[in-house]
């Protein structure tokens, strides 16, 4: 029996009546349990697979693709994949993972049977959100039951799997997540239609409200932003299927009337105008980490390759994910084997975070230039613009960014006059202050002054709520990550006497931010495109 490649695998009714499942292993991964450095691990993927979450405060990337966690999440994997996990430092929250064999009855004779495994199914590294207070105390029930290792244990733990199954199979059969996907296939069908909120929520049985509500939640993004990455994913495959096509022709058929509306919402979205895009196209440059992304975007580039698991922002996953057609990640065989198929033109990493031997192996496949992560972001822009034959457009990008720091620092100055300005972010358990190379664009380009002691510091360094007094800092720029242990470490902060007796909180003037680009990972943002986008935020922070 074949399994229907239309249908996810628990869609398959006919298959499922005839399948048998066997839980064959059962562990729990937790931040503690995690190697160097914590952000990320991998999970090997032997088997198949539940992969289910009881924390908020995480991610899970496979073969490229980044989720974030949820408690209740189940994921579903395969053998074979490639599955990073990244959690939380500190915490006793993680990941459950069940191991099993599906296996497929097939009849050899009227009273005989054999099994067949089964170890491909087209829902791999699907997501679906379960009840947490269902699915969270089952799943500690099964790996309690199973670690114990008596017989009658074992049984409970394959009642308990079997349940889990259950449950998965009942989120399937849900109503209302039968009606978003409807109305997402509606999107996708007749996006180049004029479609209404009314006209989706009529078809679907829900509430406006509701419906968006849940779309958002289901999606990660509003149905208007759903729609214009639809038009505009489109409206980029005809500019490469049709090259001589009229821009006018091509803004009619994804559904815009105005050319020059469509034109300026293509360069707000994507960085660059639909003919410089269209120029590029053909251009196949691998960014293999994730600061090179920004690198080349300064220059008008978008990668052909790239990791798009970047846990501090979906900003580039949400524009960018239609155009870079090879997602890196961070496992040398996974990725030379993705740009061998890939055969780029040229490959741009960081030196530091590349081990010299497989530097020389990329360098093998295509062109490569690896910066030397201890030069400047301008020189990094320069080197970039250098080998990929754009000096001058380089060059010309550089003088319209420090054009744009003048007049930026002009606004800012009426604020903050000679003041000293301290960068202070609260992530997870950790009150971190920013340094010198952090803070380059405040303090170096828009000339910003610096509270005592950055210049001590590179990028970052840990704090206690005592130690921020001794920065002596006019002015503070808080940025406090919106996830439930950040937020509950602010509320402490907030509350002790020291922090109180802040010169910048006595004098009002701390300026909260939350999820800026770059606040959240600097040195991940270190490049001419996340500066750009950092410098106008901080314009818009201080002329307020």
């Amino acid at each position: 029996m074949k399994i229907d490649e239309n249908k996810s695998f628990l869609e398959n009714e006919e298959l499922l009546s005839k399948l048998w499942f066997k839980l064959i292993g059962v562990e729990r991964l937790t931040e503690p349990q995690l190697k160097y450095p914590h952000e990320r691990d991998f999970i090997e993927s032997d088997s198949l697979m539940f992969i289910v979450s009881d924390t908020s405060e995480g991610r899970l990337v496979v073969n490229g693709q980044y989720y974030p966690l949820r408690p209740g999440a189940v994921f579903l994997c395969r053998p074979g994949q490639l599955i990073e996990a990244g959690l939380h430092a500190g915490r006793e929250f993680g990941l459950t993972i069940l191991r099993f064999q599906a296996y497929e009855m097939k009849s050899t004779s009227e009273h005989t049977a054999v099994a067949h495994a089964i170890h491909n199914f087209s829902a791999e590294g699907e997501a679906m959100m379960l009840s947490a207070a269902a699915v969270l105390p089952l799943c500690k029930m099964i790996a309690a039951t199973w670690n114990n290792g008596s017989l009658a244990d074992r049984f409970s733990s394959e009642a308990g799997f079997h349940e889990l199954i259950g449950l998965v199979l009942k989120h399937q059969e849900q109503k209302t997540a039968m009606a978003l996907e409807y109305a997402k296939g509606q999107l996708e069908r007749d996006f180049a239609q004029e479609i209404t909120i009314e006209q989706l929520t009529a078809n679907i049985g829900l509430s406006r409200f509701h419906f968006m509500r849940l779309f958002k939640e289901k999606f990660g993004k509003g149905v208007i932003e759903y729609v214009t990455e639809l038009r505009l994913s489109e409206a980029k495959k005809l500019m490469r299927e049709m090259p001589d096509s009229t821009l006018r022709d091509i803004a009619f058929r994804v559904g815009y009337k105005n050319e020059t509306y469509f034109s300026n919402l293509f360069k707000k979205h994507m960085g660059v105008a639909p003919a410089v895009y269209l120029k590029q196209a053909h251009l196949k440059i691998a960014a293999y980490s994730w600061v090179n992304i920004g690198q080349l975007l300064a220059l008008q580039i978008i990668p052909y390759a790239a990791p798009l698991d970047h846990y501090w922002t979906d900003y580039y996953r949400s524009r960018y994910a239609f155009d870079v057609l090879v997602p890196l990640s961070h496992h040398y065989e996974f990725n030379r084997e993705s740009l061998r198929k890939m055969q780029p033109d040229y490959i741009i990493g960081i030196d530091c975070w590349i081990e010299e031997d497989e530097q020389q192996r990329l360098a093998q496949i295509a062109p490569a230039l690896f910066l030397p992560w201890d030069k400047s972001w301008r020189e990094h822009h320069l080197l970039t613009a250098q080998f990929l034959g754009k000096t001058k457009e380089a060059e010309k990008w550089l003088d319209a960014y420090d054009q744009k720091a003048k007049r930026i620092h002009k606004s800012i100055k009426m604020t903050l006059k000679d003041q000293s300005v301290l960068v202070v972010v609260v992530h997870n358990e950790r009150l971190l202050i920013w340094g010198r190379r952090a803070g380059t664009v405040l303090y170096d380009d828009l000339g910003i002054a610096p509270a005592e002691h950055i210049d001590q510091i590179g990028w970052t360094k840990s704090v206690e709520v005592r130690d921020l007094a001794d920065f002596d800092a006019d002015h503070m720029i808080m940025n406090i990550s919106k996830d439930p242990i950040s937020q509950s470490t602010w509320q402490l902060i907030s509350k002790q006497e020291g922090w109180r007796d802040l010169k910048a909180v006595k004098k009002k003037q701390v300026h909260y931010t939350s999820g800026l680009t770059g606040l959240e990972a600097p040195w991940n943002e270190y490049n001419a495109f996340g500066h750009e986008r950092f410098m106008q935020q901080m314009g818009q922070l201080f002329h307020n």
